[in-house]
């Protein structure tokens, strides 16, 4: 399975005993459909869901304000 931002590769999960016990990657929402590989979704995907929830308090704090 290939990683849809970075088209890598997506890297299986593995457990202490190096047991693969997934590989389908992470959803890559809100970059795009479908999936993307560990580094994707550590440097590109989590960060912008964090900045689209800080983004998401501060109108919802501008909102109170307003009225």
């Amino acid at each position: 399975m290939k990683c849809i931002i970075c088209r890598g590769d997506i890297e299986p999960h593995v457990n202490a005993e190096g047991v693969i016990y997934w590989t389908e990657g992470h959803n890559a929402e809100p970059i795009g459909k479908g999936r993307c590989c560990n580094r994707c979704n550590e440097d590109i995907v989590i960060p912008a869901r964090m900045t689209e929830l800080q983004l998401q308090v501060l109108n919802k704090m501008e909102d109170k304000k307003n009225g």
